[in-house]
């Protein structure tokens, strides 16, 4: 087993840079989620930024319904223009805009049907509070159109005031739900991060130990040694797979401890299935890297370069949802992009069925075809290399 022992000898030298990276990202973890708070037995209310577009003006509906509305939110003077809008969002200035449509006042009371429209910060939970209080004051005003006619609509504003001013607290009824959307949401933030982590760091160092296990020097001594290029192969292979798992075992424990909503179910079992998925893909990458390029400064650069350029271009740092078509259709092109596909599918799975679990399943397919077809071109290469030897 030597070349075994040897293969962690080379990883050693790249321990720095490791620990660094770990370091950082688990840091950076710690943080974001000690922004959480602990789970309650009830839910406290609290107020959430939100901007109003009123394109209905002003009557005693919409006064009444943002008057109790104030007791949830912080309003956020509207913004000019779409695009001023989407940055607000996108800033966190705002984590809920709620456009009330022209003619919304005069459907309602005539019993017609014109939704109020709304855009949410990606994974914000406030939302839930938002649209359930929105929910609980129409479907009460609703109840009192219904059964006194001939109020006024300032009158049956007053009693939904009134009926719902009791309501110090939101409690949800389905707790263990909540818990289970905002756990799945952090392991979505928490692995979608982790992929950058997985490409800067493979690469760093599984390229390494390729370049010196293929460089000219070292191939010429391995065919006068007495172990034989399947022998060699395999223990290199044997040592990849040590390695990615230790790795990615270390970060699946971390990832499990710093989730407040930590459980062990469907979700998570497929979040650390599909971050798997991904690891052999960048294998993959880093070892077509470590074989193709000359120098160690390169795979460096190639490090830098290859894990910025898929984190941003994939959503893995932006949402995709905030990324353009053009770029979308460029990401769709590289693994990374249908790791981040299968994390949000993964997020919002509710169910065991194949019909929910196969859309994930096809994620993940799909990036091993990437992995094959890897392979496949470091194959190419190889057979090359060792035949300008020869």
């Amino acid at each position: 087993m030597q070349v075994f022992k040897t293969y962690f000898k080379i990883i050693k030298t790249q321990i720095v840079s490791i620990l660094i990276y770990a370091g950082l990202f688990l840091a950076l973890t710690i943080l974001f989620t000690s922004n959480i708070g602990e789970s309650n037995d009830q839910f406290e209310v609290k107020k959430v930024p939100v901007m109003v577009l009123n394109e209905d003006g002003e009557n005693d509906l919409i006064r009444g319904f943002l008057s109790y509305l104030e007791g949830y939110v912080t309003y956020v003077e509207p913004k000019e223009g779409e695009a001023a809008i989407r940055d607000a969002l996108y800033y966190r200035e705002v984590s809920y805009i709620l456009t009330i449509p022209k003619g919304f006042s005069e459907s309602f009371l005539n019993g017609g049907v014109v939704n109020l429209i709304k855009q949410t910060a990606p994974d914000s939970m406030e939302a839930i509070t938002i649209d359930t209080a929105i929910d609980n004051y129409f479907n009460i005003a609703k109840v009192y159109q219904g059964h006194m006619p001939e109020a006024s609509t300032n009158e049956i504003s007053e009693y939904v005031k009134a009926n719902l001013q009791e309501q110090t607290q939101v409690h949800l009824n389905a707790e263990q739900k909540d818990a289970f959307v905002s756990g799945n949401s952090q392991n979505k933030f928490y692995f979608n991060y982790l992929g950058y982590i997985i490409i800067a760091v493979f690469i760093a160092s599984i390229s390494t130990v390729m370049f010196s296990y293929h460089g000219l020097d070292i191939r010429r001594r391995h065919y006068a040694s007495p172990i034989t290029s399947k022998n060699m192969n395999g223990q290199l292979i044997f040592a990849n797979l040590i390695f990615i798992m230790i790795y990615l075992v270390m970060f699946i424990i971390a990832g499990y401890v710093l989730n407040k909503n930590r459980a062990i179910n469907i979700n998570t079992i497929l979040f650390w299935l599909n971050a798997f998925t991904f690891a052999l893909v960048t294998l993959s990458i880093s070892y077509l890297i470590g074989i193709s390029v000359k120098s160690k400064k390169a795979i460096s650069a190639l490090s830098t370069a290859v894990s910025l350029g898929l984190a941003f271009l994939s959503g893995m740092f932006v949402p995709q949802e905030y990324l353009g078509a053009p770029v979308l259709k460029v990401a769709s092109f590289m693994p990374a992009y249908w790791f981040i596909k299968a994390n949000e599918e993964i997020e919002i799975l509710t169910s065991t069925s194949w019909s929910q679990i196969s859309r994930i399943a096809s994620f993940m397919a799909i990036q091993l075809g990437f992995a094959a077809a890897i392979i496949s071109i470091a194959l190419v290469v190889s057979k090359r290399k060792r035949q300008q030897i020869s």
